[in-house]
């Protein structure tokens, strides 16, 4: 069973996630905190397999909040709901260790997507439109990632950007015309030789989250 904490002031936005959740998880198991300190309080309390943050909750608002939990609770997957301006906000937060980022006016599938991406599947969650951003970024970086790319093959460099565009395995594969196996020993001397363990890693690396 899944133990979340929804963490927003808004009583209805906290209802609504609520139900969100649980037509997902049927049984997931669901706390409630209305502040920063509260949510910190129900963590010593208990442990969370997520927690579902409000970015602008009284007591934080800021990406402290984020940097405070993972300090203390590392294993707990942090997914951040907001409705501000993604493309502004979001990659701050995901430097300081957030799993993923998801806008407030984001459909309820969308949401579905977020939760299984980062509560079960262990990864990153960004929107499509905040991938494009990245890989933007990534393509406007010129040569402050010159001599990071030299350690890499042409191969590998074409693999880079499409990791960075948030492109999975089997897709990357397809895209090059390259069995899985080897699209993933690719990225697995990727990582080897940048010293990187995951692509939030090899993100700050090629200068995108600053």
């Amino acid at each position: 069973m899944k133990h979340i904490l929804i963490a927003d002031d808004h009583p209805l936005m906290r209802g609504g996630t609520r139900q969100i959740v649980v037509g997902f998880i049927p049984d997931a198991k669901i706390t409630e905190a209305d502040s920063f300190k509260k949510a910190i309080l129900a963590a010593e309390k208990e442990s969370f397999h997520l927690v579902i943050m409000d970015i602008g909750m009284p007591g934080g608002n800021s990406v402290k909040m984020v940097e405070t939990f993972k300090r203390r609770w590392p294993d707990t997957k942090i997914l951040m709901l907001s409705g501000f301006e993604e493309t502004l906000y979001a990659l701050p937060f995901v430097k300081a260790g957030a799993d993923g980022y998801i806008s407030k006016d984001a459909p309820e599938s969308e949401f579905r997507t977020a939760l299984e991406t980062v509560l079960f599947r262990s990864k990153l969650y960004l929107s499509e439109s905040l991938k494009e951003e990245s890989f933007r970024m990534f393509m406007q970086s010129g040569k402050s990632h010159e001599d990071t790319s030299e350690k890499l093959s042409l191969r590998e460099r074409e693999i880079v950007q499409l990791l960075l565009a948030g492109k999975g395995i089997s897709e990357i594969a397809s895209l090059l015309d390259i069995h899985t196996s080897t699209a993933s020993t690719h990225r697995i001397r990727i990582f080897r030789k940048l010293g990187v363990d995951n692509v939030m890693d090899l993100a700050r690396i090629y200068n995108i989250l600053k």
